[in-house]
């Protein structure tokens, strides 16, 4: 684990858009690097329906990287520790059929070092993240069955009802209108389709530990420095979470 004197680059959780050509299953491209600034002992995970295939880089000993499929999360949970490195990864709506080999994973590997220490090498990361979505394949979507067998298959698939899906759904919706929107909140909480602002506000604990004010201030839209100003990839830019206070 780093000490207080390495000189290591803010805390960053940064969202894009997956590529034109990617799989309709891919929702979206992330990069997550931390010393425990945003993910402290006893903070919270969102709740989440997706899939998430993730590669970590913990150390930078490390020689290689670990490749990992995590199922969706039902609820809001706290963690145990802080995380001290570096992971980027695709969010799924559907497992793929195969996981990626490690051949796949050399030029990650790489490459995650790099942003372990800088930002610099962020654009290669994304074009990295867009290989490996190329790669990934995914059943054929199911046939249409009744409510009721739809319902079952949701909660085999997920581990969660279709109501927690769309509750989950609604609230990542939400994530993003703050980022991205200067409305007052009120008008926020109907436009994502909850019945008032406490209806949010109660959403928000639930799914964040944090009230919309609260995420709000802290997924504020903000200007990503030279390492993404590439038109092709600001255009492709979702969302972005910094902490300037380093450990």
């Amino acid at each position: 684990m780093p000490s207080s004197s390495d000189l290591t680059p803010a805390p960053l959780y940064l969202e894009l858009e997956p590529s034109a050509d990617a799989a309709a299953q891919i929702d979206h491209l992330f990069v997550f690097r931390d010393t425990g600034a945003l993910s402290n002992r006893d903070s919270g995970r969102f709740a989440t329906d997706l899939f998430t295939l993730s590669v970590t880089r913990c150390h930078d000993g490390d020689e290689g990287a670990r490749v990992s499929l995590a199922p969706p999360r039902p609820g809001f949970t706290r963690r145990r520790s802080s995380f001290c490195g570096i992971v980027a990864g695709l969010g799924l709506s559907a497992r793929p059929e195969r996981l990626p080999g490690t051949e796949a994973l050399a030029p990650l590997t790489l490459v995650l070092g790099r942003v372990r220490q800088g930002d610099d090498g962020l654009p290669s990361l994304v074009a990295a993240l867009d290989d490996l979505a190329r790669g990934l394949s995914f059943a054929a979507p199911p046939q249409t069955f009744s409510d009721r067998t739809e319902r079952r298959r949701a909660r085999a698939d997920t581990g969660v009802s279709r109501r927690r899906l769309a509750a989950t759904r609604r609230f990542r919706q939400l994530l993003g209108d703050l980022a991205c929107n200067t409305r007052p909140l009120s008008n926020l909480a109907l436009d994502a389709g909850y019945y008032d602002q406490s209806h949010m506000s109660a959403s928000c604990r639930a799914f964040a530990g944090k009230p919309p004010g609260a995420l709000r201030s802290q997924a504020a839209p903000r200007v990503f420095g030279p390492s993404l100003q590439d038109a092709r990839l600001k255009d492709r830019l979702r969302l972005v979470i910094m902490d300037d206070c380093k450990e």
